[in-house]
């Protein structure tokens, strides 16, 4: 488990979702066009699961929602993104990255985790599809991780290799 520094008050899924929406922007990473929020929901598992909605140049989409999954567990978050044709495990990974480098104070922990049943077959239950957070208050939020495709066709290698996430503006 990850650790992040401080405390903070009671922390909501919109909360994290914040935070993780302005990591996102703030990186500035090449291949990400547009992070939106979608959804209604205040907590994981109702009808309208709130989340982040990442769309990337090649039309694609990759999404981080509140969800209740259980029997998670915990993967090592790798040095080097998935490719982009695996969008949804590229998504959490580069997720757990961001986190890794900005250390809010608002969570006290994170992992990247994988989820029972979910993945290509041969790697179920091993391939990172979800964000475990816990925050300084003590609440815990899952994200799972999820994608679509886009009009082109996702490339296997990566894109951008030259590119280092370098935060322009940290949240405290």
């Amino acid at each position: 488990m990850r650790t992040g520094s401080g405390l903070g008050t009671a922390v909501q899924l919109a909360q994290v979702l914040d935070v993780l929406q302005e990591l996102h922007v703030a990186a500035g990473h090449p291949e990400i066009a547009e992070v939106a929020r979608f959804g209604t929901d205040g907590a994981p598992g109702g009808p309208s699961p709130a989340g982040l909605r990442i769309r990337y140049v090649t039309g694609s989409e990759a999404y981080l929602w509140g969800a209740v999954w259980p029997g998670e567990t915990a993967v090592p978050v790798p040095e080097v993104l998935p490719p982009p044709n695996r969008r949804a495990p590229r998504a959490a990974a580069f997720a757990a990255q961001l986190l890794e480098a900005a250390r809010p104070g608002v969570f006290r922990a994170w992992e990247l985790v994988a989820l029972p049943d979910l993945g290509p077959a041969g790697e179920r239950g091993k391939v990172p599809l979800g964000l475990r957070i816990n925050c300084a208050d003590g609440t815990a939020y899952l994200l799972r991780a999820t994608a679509a495709g886009g009009p082109t066709v996702e490339p296997d290698t990566e894109p951008h290799p030259e590119y280092q996430i370098v935060l322009a503006k940290r949240r405290r």
